[in-house]
Order: C-alpha cells, then structure tokens, then sequence
C-alpha cells in the first residue's frame, strides 16, 4: 500500500504530461517522450529509495524537483520547436515607419476633431451620432493604413 501511495502523484502526474503539450516536429515529440519517461523512472527510484508516505509535506517536496523537470522539458520541446519552424523575419524599418505615419496621422485627426468640438458642452443626439461615426472612420482608416503598412 505504502508504494502504490508513493507512485500514484507520480502516475497521475506522467498521465498528464502528454496532454498539457503536444509537439508538431516528430523529433521533438520523440525527444519529449524520452525526457518523461527518464523523469519518470528517477522519480520513480527516488520514491522507492526514500518513500514519502502518506506525510501530504514529503510527498509535495518529493514532487517539486519532478515539476521543475517536467517544465524544462516542455521548455525544451518549445525552444525544439521554434528552432524547427525557424525564425520568424523581423518587420521592415520601411514598414515599422509606415505604420508609425498611420498612427501619427490618425492621432493628428482625433485630437483635431476633439478640439474643433471641446467648447461644446450640450451636442444634440445627431451631433453626438455624428462626431462618434467620423472617430470610427478615422479608428478604421488607421486600421487599414496599418494592415497595408505590414
């Protein structure tokens, strides 16, 4: 009873693993499936070299370093990942300027048209209808400058 309560969180634990990532590079998922089951089989040494018990402290300090190494796993399997799909181009100083233009001028246009009515205090429903159709023309403008810009 003693060993089937000292490997359960670590079953249950492994059970989950393949679950929480799943790897599209085959490589990387042979590589990811290695390092768990190595993780697994130590932790399992571990418990039957130095059974926590049913004491919950010593079972979560027995799990700790088996987290730690389940996370850089996964952490090495994404950085397998990334390196697989290759790196991803950085954007053009054209295009970084160009959507800095398109900010700066539908900025320009907003801060016009807020000042061209911040003296009114009491705009009619058809004003106020108005001045929010011309800031979603001017929000949708930039999103297209924008778009064109990348």
């Amino acid at each position: 009873m003693m060993r089937f309560c000292t490997t359960l969180p670590i079953i249950v634990l492994l059970g989950f693993a393949p679950i929480s990532f799943a790897a599209d590079n085959p490589a990387c998922l042979e590589e990811y499936k290695s390092e768990i089951a190595r993780i697994g089989l130590d932790a399992e040494r571990k418990a039957r070299a130095n059974p926590p018990g049913r004491d919950l402290k010593a079972q979560q300090q027995f799990m700790i370093p088996v987290d730690a190494a389940m996370q850089a796993a996964v952490e090495r399997v994404r950085q397998c990942e990334e390196k697989a799909r290759g790196a991803v181009p950085a954007p053009s100083v054209a295009s970084n300027l160009r959507a800095k233009q398109c900010i700066d001028q539908a900025d320009r246009q907003i801060t016009e048209l807020r000042q061209r009515n911040a003296g009114r205090n009491n705009l009619s429903r058809g004003e106020q209808m108005a001045l929010r159709d011309e800031e979603n023309r001017i929000d949708e403008s930039r999103s297209d400058c924008l778009r064109q810009a990348r």
